[in-house]
């Protein structure tokens, strides 16, 4: 059975999120067939792209929003590995990495 390392990402919005991705080699770049560039998770690594997370909200009996829920800020990643984190991958990363681990976390690995 494997052990898996667990880490949360956040990064103040996607594109910054998806270049630390790259930088630290997590994620690797392809041309497809249509000659359109491709990211994709890098050998081992696994990825669960979250987004944006919005929290509270409150609606009524219908459905309708009485109030709209409001956007946590920046744009949430899970990142899961057979192994830590090298020092190299790490520093790419920079602050993204949330430490401490959310308490409770919006999404995890089943």
């Amino acid at each position: 059975m494997s052990t898996f390392h667990d880490y949360f990402l956040r990064g103040p919005d996607r594109d910054a999120t998806h270049a630390a991705l790259l930088a630290a080699g997590l994620t690797v770049e392809y041309t497809d067939a249509d000659g359109v560039a491709q990211r994709v998770p890098a050998e081992g690594v696994n990825l669960s792209s979250i987004g944006t997370i919005y929290e509270g909200g409150t609606w009524d009996a219908d459905g309708n929003v009485i109030t709209a829920p409001a956007a946590v800020p920046g744009w949430h990643v899970n990142l899961r590995l057979e192994r830590e984190l090298t020092a190299g991958e790490t520093a790419a990363l920079g602050s993204i990495v949330v430490a401490p681990e959310p308490g409770t976390p919006y999404r995890v690995w089943a």
